[in-house]
């Protein structure tokens, strides 16, 4: 009997922090279809910008012809959404719908809302790609895209084995290009530089905002370097068990990671110990375990 319910109270615990984590998922997804919505009624619409893909065709379609900007993003994404259930896990697919059935509610819904701050076109297309950026960098973290030339991105991908940055970047450049044959060539570079900077911030917020520094050291003094490293940073150290091609010697590498500001100190470490050691250090996206983010 006790057996029975502890099974039912840890499969009450495991469906309670599924629901949860679905929850987060969604409303983080949520937020950042938001933010894009945002984005699009406070700087890109109000000041005649265009954007990438999908999303610029509608906006076109919404200057030259009167045609709503969120009908325009579903008519187009249809055939989209329809070729990545095909080719793509339907999970991502669903996310992605939930994201973009969001921004096109939110679109008319929050227009009356959103006030349109007075600027010139430089900062209304740096403040674009930064808020569409947060957004969009948010459902791409969060395991879903944005839809449109995302998820067309992604296809192509995993069939062709082109990078996703390749297709999107192609397809934003094609939409651009078609908008000279319409608007004036300002407009065409504000929107280069909108996209720019909303692909920096992206990027920023999938990797996160704290870099970290991965440090590979070879030197003789590999015990003295790493007791040092521990006790002075207090980062953990890893050996690693090397042979010299050239020397025909065994070696024992040091491996750690560290932030961007312990860089400076481990260098002063290494160099004191032994001026000959060899140091590598790479950039570092993501990292989990203690002492890091978790």
């Amino acid at each position: 009997m006790n057996k029975v319910i502890r099974e039912t109270r840890t499969n009450l615990v495991e469906i309670i922090k599924t629901a949860f984590n679905l929850f987060k998922r969604l409303a983080g997804i949520a937020i950042g279809a938001a933010l894009i919505a945002v984005a699009f009624n406070a700087f890109v619409i109000p000041y005649g910008l265009l954007s990438g893909g999908v999303s610029g065709l509608a906006l076109m379609g919404n200057y030259l012809y009167g045609f709503p900007v969120y009908l325009g993003m579903f008519l187009l994404n249809i055939p989209i959404f329809l070729w990545g259930l095909k080719e793509l896990d339907w999970k991502l697919i669903l996310y992605s719908a939930f994201g973009m059935a969001v921004l096109i509610a939110l679109l008319p819904l929050s227009a009356p809302y959103i006030p349109v701050p007075a600027l010139d076109l430089f900062l209304a297309s740096v403040f674009s790609g930064i808020v569409g950026g947060v957004g969009s960098g948010l459902i791409l973290k969060l395991g879903a895209s944005a839809g449109g030339t995302d998820i067309a991105a992604i296809i192509m991908k995993k069939k062709k084995n082109i990078s996703v940055g390749a297709t999107s970047f192609c397809c934003n450049i094609a939409v651009l290009a078609l908008s000279l044959f319409f608007f004036d060539l300002k407009i065409a570079l504000y929107t280069f530089i909108s996209m720019w900077v909303g692909s920096r911030v992206t990027d920023s917020v999938i990797e996160g905002f704290n870099r970290n520094k991965t440090v590979t050291i070879i030197s003789d003094k590999s015990q003295e370097i790493a007791d040092r490293i521990m006790k002075e940073i207090d980062r953990g150290v890893t050996y690693i068990e090397g042979h010299g091609a050239y020397t025909g010697e065994s070696k024992r590498l040091i491996n750690c990671v560290v932030s961007h500001y312990e860089i400076a100190k481990l260098k002063e470490i290494v160099l004191e110990v032994d001026r000959h050691a060899f140091i590598f250090i790479t950039e570092t996206v993501e990292v989990m375990g203690k002492g890091f983010t978790v």
